[in-house]
């Protein structure tokens, strides 16, 4: 019975002539690119997932974060769902992700567009004024996801996206340490940094807390997530070498905890 109902629900949206309705927050979709590539299965769900792998905006270019998950048994069948209209509408080849049995969610407009030409005028304009604040899960992390459920005929995979909510899926009965003693001992390491540098925080915080990195003239770069982990690990072997600056905020009530500056050398 369930399956019926599901092959039923999808029917009624694919061939539904009203596209871009009923969305989890319509103001996310504003803000996503070349919105006829992406043809939607259903407008609005929420699944329970673990995060994988993240690719951040350096690498993906248009200032969008991917999220590859693995969902919980209840949507691993997102994975692998098409439909024939939508698949035959794809511009390359059908795949299901770089890594078997992962389903790509994707915030947008997370970090710096380095897309050039028309892509990266068209990306640029679609997050121009806009700050997204959805939470930056870590790898390990169980999250829960809500979000249009698409098909993205340039990928040729299955995505929820653009992402409107994720929330760490905490252990019931831990209470959230005060924010000054995450910060007791946390440390920056090694300074100055060359290929990574380490963010290390005394205790892992229970509800999110967000570490804000800026350029030294004050231009948000990266936007990361710390909730039930204690270490942010990061790549910066492709950094330009001078002063970075950074904020941690915790979430909740937006109050700023510590901020900082340190250093990349070449």
């Amino acid at each position: 019975m369930k399956r019926k109902l599901r092959v039923l629900l999808f029917a009624l949206v694919a061939f539904s002539s009203t596209y871009g309705q009923g969305l989890c927050d319509t103001a996310y979709w504003h803000h996503t690119y070349l919105n006829n590539r992406l043809k939607i299965y259903d407008s609005c769900v929420t699944i329970t997932a673990v995060i994988d792998l993240l690719d951040p905006p350096l690498l993906t270019g248009d200032g969008d974060y991917h999220i590859y998950t693995t969902p919980d048994t209840n949507y691993a069948w997102m994975v692998n769902f098409r439909t024939p209209k939508y698949k035959a509408m794809c511009l390359g080849t059908d795949s299901t992700l770089k890594f078997p049995g992962c389903l790509n969610v994707e915030e947008v407009c997370k970090g710096t567009i380095t897309d050039l030409g028309t892509d990266g005028a068209i990306e640029n304009a679609a997050c121009n004024g806009f700050s997204d604040t959805v939470y930056l899960p870590n790898i390990g992390e169980h999250v829960k996801i809500i979000g249009p459920f698409i098909y993205d005929t340039v990928h040729c995979w299955n995505e929820i996206h653009p992402v409107s909510t994720c929330v760490v899926l905490t252990t019931a009965g831990i209470n959230e340490i005060s924010g000054s003693s995450i910060i007791d001992n946390f440390k920056i390491y090694p300074q100055p940094a060359n290929t990574d540098i380490k963010f290390q925080f005394a205790h892992a915080p229970h509800t999110p807390t967000l570490i804000k990195l800026y350029t030294i003239t004050g231009q948000q770069l990266f936007i990361y997530g710390m909730s039930e982990t204690s270490t942010l690990d990061l790549d910066i072997s492709s950094w330009p070498a001078g002063d970075y600056l950074y904020t941690i905020i915790m979430k909740d009530g937006n109050k700023v905890l510590k901020s900082g500056k340190f250093s990349v050398v070449r």
